[in-house]
């Protein structure tokens, strides 16, 4: 890649597959003189079955190889697996700051009113020692219902590259929830592809259920790294990487040119 200097800022935001897509749309809605570099690392896909160490290797190198040809102003790693096995550990490496999702927590016992509380979320992050412990500690006045579900991140992105999904094929993920006396009355959607299918969860849980995400929380700490303002940029240099061509690949490519993505290329990493 040849080296590239802008000089608007330059915002990275990766994830193993699509599920960083709403971070970049929260984002790009609120500021609007950024150019993003989109990674999809999907030849790795999904991040949530990997180990931690793996994870936190894969994201140096990848931040290597972009940040030595793009002049980064800030990276977002846009995947809650991602980010509980790498921060803070990760920033040592950079000289940029380096920002990241994770299960909103902390928003959700201010927000629940059964105390009975929800988490979706990958196995790697569910079994990450900080996770773990809050669980933990919380357990004494929340009771903290977790699902673990790989099948819910496909089942997301099939349906962002516009394949039909079955209500009813989410719906036997949460028998186990159905049969609690008390249903969690507000869910930690601890994925970035789980907003995705917001509509569908909507669907299956009782109408008054609580959906929290992390798309706040990022910025809160974007304003906080980021200097921006409102100023239109009259051209966009907006590029999206993936890292293995597969059957999707056409679908991928047609979804970010329709979000205003001009170069997408193959890195080979």
């Amino acid at each position: 890649m040849k080296k590239i200097s802008l000089k608007q800022n330059t915002i990275f935001i990766f994830d193993s597959g699509l599920g960083g897509i709403t971070i970049f749309n929260y984002i790009k809605n609120i500021f609007f003189n950024i150019n993003f570099i989109y990674l999809l690392d999907n030849k790795y896909f999904p991040y949530g079955n990997k180990s931690s160490n793996f994870i936190l290797k894969r994201l140096i190198k990848i931040l290597e190889k972009i940040s030595n040809n793009y002049n980064i102003s800030l990276a977002i790693i846009a995947c809650n697996t991602a980010s509980v096995s790498s921060l803070p550990n990760i920033r040592n490496y950079f000289n940029f700051p380096i920002i990241g999702v994770t299960p909103a927590i902390d928003l959700a016992i201010k927000k629940t009113k059964n105390n009975v509380i929800g988490l979706l979320a990958t196995h790697t992050t569910i079994k990450n020692n900080k996770i773990k412990e809050k669980i933990n500690f919380l357990k004494k006045k929340y009771e903290i219902k977790i699902i673990s579900s790989s099948k819910l991140v496909f089942l997301a992105e099939k349906k962002l590259l516009g394949y039909k999904i079955v209500i009813n094929d989410i719906k036997k993920i949460f028998n186990s929830w159905f049969n609690l006396t008390i249903f969690p009355d507000t869910i930690i959607l601890g994925c970035t592809h789980f907003p995705l299918i917001l509509n569908e969860l909507k669907i299956i849980f009782p109408q008054n259920t609580y959906f929290l995400d992390s798309k706040k929380n990022i910025v809160l700490k974007f304003k906080k790294n980021i200097n921006s303002n409102k100023t239109i940029l009259k051209k966009k240099n907006n590029i999206i990487f993936y890292t293995k061509k597969n059957k999707y690949i056409n679908k991928i490519k047609i979804l970010f040119l329709n979000q205003g993505f001009k170069d997408i290329l193959n890195l080979k990493i």
